[in-house]
């Protein structure tokens, strides 16, 4: 178990090899201390890569010096993090010029140098620490146990093989293999999309058909399952059963204790999964393992005591609960170093419903878990595509199971199944060698519980009344009356918990660095509680999404240097209150809300749905480390776009613009200078009305009223460019035709000419997900005519403009799931059994139809029970899903004899 103290090691090699790179700026004997100080990290680097490929268990011993290497790497690195730091803020003004230039220095900045001095010394008594630790591996004989090395999976894959091993995990996910239901999700689970058609077979079957397994191996792989298995199960692990079968034993799982029952299929997919994606364990690896989960069988007992001549303990040593434990532990034993570390870390979710994914991975990065290579070596990259794919890594793998979905299939958040926390939550306090969690983990979960703490109490009452009283005072010649004003009484006793947290962070030790904070969801934030998380200069991490907090002080904010990810999603901060904001090494700026009702108030009036942002910071141009900017807003000529076309790292562009010639000329030439990085482009064209007239202004600077950024055809052919969203009028741009790496696209009120627009959408050979919204285009109906979509898989409409979807011969052959969100006010509610679709039989692979309404669900119900009486082999499947909730109301199989799907008029409210 030495995947934290390696990731803690590697983290701190990276610190040190940039910090010993420039001898003449440290204070003294700093470097040579450095310099044994990375040294003596190599060296047990080393020690710990060839202990974390063993197959052999760790013993105490082992663990107790990793948990040592563990604490003096993070004190070690924090410690030179901030000598750094220290030492860069002043430029070049130490060290140059010799001992004239060091005095000029002293006298000019004594205080940063009493802070260098300072740390210099504790980086000496690093130096010691590091050298006992060393030598304590030696005075107590600490080696590399016997055992074989693990093959590690690789950890990148040809785009098939991905595709294959999601494949498989769906098929576990769906869990057909034996009715009636406990292996199912519940109905409260998230579902991953999946056609209604015949059942597919046993994964377990499926795997053991890849020759990949002999027989002994199969007998194997099902013995450990078998004994894995709920107690009184009747079923244990074999394949399908047959019908008869499984109605007799359908009552006997319905006693099954429901804990039991979900263990067993987390850990049957955990194992399935490991067994398919790491296809190396020997036929002895396996033997261990089922000797260790079920025993020896009373053949091997007789062959054991015809050869040693002593009887032996008989078969099935383990329970069903420690069986399991055993399984898991070999699934989580054969993940990388970076896996492991990144799954320890999820304890630090654990009073979350769910985990959003991208905001996992950032905090990943944040932590420095992922990106890193072993020794503190280069790598090719980022930390986010690190993260990513681990993230996918620990999915397929059966560790955390997806709980929303994107309309391309994309994860959007995970969660952890309860016997999957318990285990994970054990092995990282077995590492720490306490009842407890790491010292970093368990301060997130302190921080996270003040913080949902909060947000559960109900909203702070208003400021307290000035209440009147009147003191006698005794002046010379009289008495007169005066007037004080004081405060209502209340009781102070209880301690708001934004305080709290306050007081908290401001006593962490000083060589603590507090990486992440995430103060999403909470209420009562005020700036004066900012100010105070301001001060924590290591910070990487901000989250401030869907708080009340109500203005972000750039004097504030600018002292963060170090940080990496401020999101200030779903709050009200000012538009203005960003735009004075530097901080240099800023990765992502998240921001944007929609609007929940219409507002007329305000000037201009802001209409539900809308989106309301924060303006684009002047200084944008010198953060060159940009990755990220989603949903800023740029003034009318759109002059801050000249500072974005500097961010040669920026992956994900999301601007809200307006309609000129000027802004469409900047906007290209981000375009144009970005082509071989952006990933993500999303463009929303505002309505701006003046305060003076009620003529709209998107027309200044020569425009039309209609955004055109066409203008960089000839860079075309090296756009990175993969996801496109644009929402107003904008013309689709001419370049589009020949990007070809382009796989979503999504139209939003564009009113585009939609036969034209499809023929053009249907020349990009790279797409896979279609999606128009509201009034997309300007024709009420969608015909797939005459254009041939080579790789649409998805296609996504909403709003109330489209009534009517037709398909023609091989207009797209790949579609595979059809998503129609339909609103109340829309004229299909009016409808009497029109047809909403046709032309289904011209799409071969769909496994899919999904209708989200406002449904009368009795006369949905009479509906479908009418449509149900059917003959024949499911080909496709129609959801009907509550838009309300997302909740599914009822799934209906379609034959190939069903072309057409229509709805009759009372079913939509």
């Amino acid at each position: 178990m030495a995947a934290l103290t390696q990731s803690a090691i590697d983290a701190l090699l990276g610190v040190l090899t940039t910090a010993i790179q420039d001898e003449a700026r440290l204070i003294g004997g700093v470097h040579s201390d450095m310099k044994f100080i990375k040294d003596e990290m190599d060296s047990m680097n080393g020690f710990l890569l060839h202990l974390n490929k063993m197959e052999s268990e760790h013993d105490d011993q082992v663990r107790a010096w990793m948990k040592q290497v563990r604490e003096v790497s993070y004190v070690a690195e924090d410690c030179v993090d901030r000598y750094r730091r220290v030492l860069g803020s002043y430029g070049e003004g130490w060290g140059r010029g010799g001992c004239a230039g060091t005095l000029a220095f002293v006298l000019a900045h004594p205080k940063a140098y009493l802070q260098l001095h300072k740390l210099g010394k504790q980086i000496a008594e690093l130096k010691a620490r590091v050298h006992d630790v060393g030598e304590r591996r030696q005075r107590y004989d600490v080696n590399v146990p016997t055992g074989r090395d693990l093959k590690m999976v690789q950890n990148k894959l040809p785009d098939q093989e991905e595709e294959k091993r999601e494949a498989f995990v769906h098929a576990l996910e769906k869990d057909v293999v034996g009715t009636p239901g406990w292996f199912r999700p519940t109905a409260q689970h998230a579902r991953a999309p999946a056609p209604a058609s015949a059942p597919d077979p046993d994964p377990l079957d499926a795997l053991l058909l890849e020759d990949v397994r002999g027989p002994s191996e199969a007998a194997m792989m099902r013995a450990i399952l078998k004994k894995c298995c709920p107690p009184d199960h009747p079923r244990g692990a074999g394949g399908v059963l047959a019908e008869a079968e499984a109605e007799a034993n359908a009552k006997a799982e319905l006693d099954i204790d429901p804990r039991e029952a979900a263990a067993f299929r987390c850990t049957r997919k955990m194992f399935l999964c490991a067994m398919y994606v790491y296809p190396y364990p020997t036929s002895q690896e396996l033997k261990k393992l089922k000797d260790k989960v079920v025993g020896v069988t009373e053949q091997e007992l007789k062959e054991l005591k015809d050869k040693v001549g002593v009887e032996a303990h008989g078969p099935g040593v383990v329970g069903a609960q420690e069986a399991r434990k055993q399984v898991m532990i070999f699934c989580y034993s054969i993940l990388t170093t970076q896996q492991k570390s990144c799954l320890q870390y999820l304890t630090a979710f654990l009073h979350e419903k769910e985990i959003s994914r991208t905001s996992m991975v950032r905090r990943w990065v944040a932590e420095g878990l992922v990106g890193k290579e072993p020794g503190g070596g280069r790598t090719t990259t980022t930390p986010e595509e690190a993260g990513e794919r681990c993230f996918r890594e620990l999915l397929l793998r059966g560790f955390i199971r997806a709980a929303r979905w994107s309309d391309a299939g994309t994860v959007k958040s995970c969660v952890m199944d309860d016997p999957v926390r318990d285990f994970i939550d054990g092995i990282t306090k077995s590492e720490n060698f306490v009842a407890e969690l790491p010292v970093h983990l368990d301060r997130q979960l302190k921080i996270r519980s003040i913080v949902q703490r909060r947000a559960s109490m109900p909203p702070p009452p208003p400021p307290p009344m000035l209440v009147p009283r009147c003191n006698l005072r005794c002046c010379g010649g009289g008495c007169t009356w005066l007037l004080d004003d004081h405060r209502a009484s209340e009781d102070d006793t209880a301690k708001d918990p934004m305080d709290e947290l306050v007081d908290f962070i401001r006593g962490l030790p000083e060589l603590y660095r507090l990486n992440v904070l995430d103060l999403g969801g909470c209420t009562g934030l005020k700036s004066r509680h900012l100010k105070s998380f301001a001060e924590v200069k290591c910070l990487k991490y901000l989250s401030l999404r869907n708080t009340d907090v109500s203005r972000l002080h750039a004097t504030h904010i600018n002292k963060l240097k170090l940080l990496e990810t401020l999101d200030i999603r779903e709050t009200n901060i000012p538009p203005r209150d960003t735009v004075s904001i530097y901080l240099p090494k800023l990765k992502h700026l998240l921001a944007g809300r929609f609007s929940k009702t219409t507002t007329a108030t305000t000037m201009p009036a802001v209409e539900k749905g809308s989106l309301v942002t924060v303006h684009m910071p002047d200084s944008i141009g010198s953060m060159r480390d940009m990755e990220t900017l989603s949903h800023v807003q740029v003034s009318m000529d759109g002059a801050e776009l000249q500072g974005v076309a500097k961010l040669h790292q920026l992956r994900k562009l999301g601007v809200v613009v307006h309609a000129n010639t000027t802004t469409a000329a900047f906007l290209g030439r981000v375009i144009y200078m970005l082509a071989a990085n952006l990933r993500s482009l999303s463009i929303w064209v505002a309505i701006a009305v003046p305060h003076t007239t009620t003529t709209p202004t998107t027309q200044q600077g020569g425009g039309t009223g209609i955004l055109d950024i066409s203008s960089m055809y000839e860079m075309a052919s090296s756009l990175a460019l993969e996801n496109l969203d644009i929402k107003g009028k904008m013309s689709l741009p001419s370049w589009i035709e020949r990007t070809s790496k382009l796989a979503n696209v999504t139209l939003r009120d564009t009113e585009m000419d939609g036969g034209d627009t499809l023929r053009r959408l249907a020349t990009v050979q790279s797409l896979r997900c279609l999606k128009l919204s509201r009034k997309a285009f300007t024709e009420q109906a969608l015909r797939f005519k005459d254009v041939q979509f080579q790789a649409l898989k998805f296609l996504v409409v909403e709003g109330d403009a489209v009534t009517r979807i037709a398909f023609f011969d091989d207009a797209a052959p790949k579609l595979e799931k059809i998503v129609w969100t339909i609103g109340g006010g829309s004229k299909i509610a009016q409808m009497y059994n029109e047809d909403l679709i046709v032309g289904i039989n011209h799409l071969p692979l769909l496994k899919e139809i999904e209708l989200r309404a406002s449904f009368k669900l009795t006369n949905l119900s009479k509906w479908t029970n009418q449509q149900a009486a059917t003959s024949g082999i499911p080909r496709y499947g129609i959801r009907y899903i509550s838009s309300s909730d997302g909740q599914l109301i009822t799934e209906l199989p379609r034959t190939g004899t069903h072309t057409t799907l229509s709805l009759p008029a009372g079913v939509i409210n």
